[in-house]
């Protein structure tokens, strides 16, 4: 058997504004309990200097000590071959779409449909992490007093796409701040073949526009799917890119700011 180092991760999540935070967190307890690694949690919604000091622009980041930065799902595999002396890495995730538009019907992500995203963005998905998204968005909802955050897309019985929201003054990201400003915080799915995303994206600006809106802000990466990319799709529906924000090298994403005038 291979010697196993001790490892540290920190983890730092935006409650459940990520479907895979529920679940990473399982897989954490995990390697605490059978691995004996110390995990520390921190909720980046209630300390955004936090996320502006660790140049956070995701909501789901795992950091092995101190060092290697891991977005997205995280495996127990994964993690106790770090503690057998591998650095995990992996294929920059990138998806280079025909761009056929579907426009399917549009229904207002809001708790009666709060669910209904799970099972797309995240494929491991539990009715556990669902309800606890829901939950997170009932918080969301209150606080922001709006009566939904953000559209889904659906075809048929299947919620194809989605593009939700919330005001920039709540967005725990180094992002600029105001009431009039909104936070594009994740639109999807990205498909090699079908524009599932620019359909919701429209209504949402629509929508953010008639509540007295005057921006919306995105981050978007250069090349890759991860944030929200690639950026030239956001170029090519009227924003501007305002600048790099942060390189997440092991997604080789150079995230930048961008923004709509609404």
């Amino acid at each position: 058997m291979r010697n196993m180092k001790k490892a540290k991760i920190d983890f730092y999540y935006w409650g459940t504004q990520c479907p895979y935070n529920h679940s990473n967190r399982l897989v954490l307890e995990r390697t605490e309990e059978e691995l004996g690694l110390e995990v520390e949690y921190h909720d980046i919604g209630k300390d955004h200097a936090m996320a502006s000091r660790l140049h956070l622009y995701s909501p789901t980041m795992a950091i092995f000590d101190s060092g290697l930065r891991w977005s997205g799902p995280i495996t127990f595999d994964l993690i106790k071959a770090y503690t057998e002396g591998e650095v995990p890495t992996r294929s920059p995730y990138v998806v280079e779409s025909q761009g056929k538009l579907v426009e399917g019907h549009l229904f207002p992500l809001d708790l009666d449909n709060a669910c209904d995203s799970a099972g797309l963005c995240c494929p491991s998905w539990s009715k556990e992490s669902a309800l606890e998204k829901k939950a997170w968005l009932k918080g969301m909802m209150d606080v922001s007093k709006s009566e939904d955050l953000g559209v889904l897309h659906f075809q048929g019985e299947t919620c194809v796409g989605g593009a939700e929201y919330l005001p920039s003054h709540l967005v725990p990201y180094d992002i600029p701040k105001s009431k009039e400003a909104a936070f594009l915080t994740c639109v999807y799915a990205s498909d090699p073949e079908y524009d599932y995303k620019s359909h919701a994206l429209n209504e949402l600006e629509a929508k953010l526009r008639g509540r007295g809106y005057r921006a919306i802000y995105a981050v978007a990466s250069i090349r890759v799917a991860f944030p929200n990319g690639p950026l030239q799709w956001f170029l090519d529906r009227g924003y501007e890119d305002l600048g790099l924000l942060y390189y997440e090298e092991n997604d080789d994403a150079l995230q930048h700011l961008v923004k709509k005038d609404l």
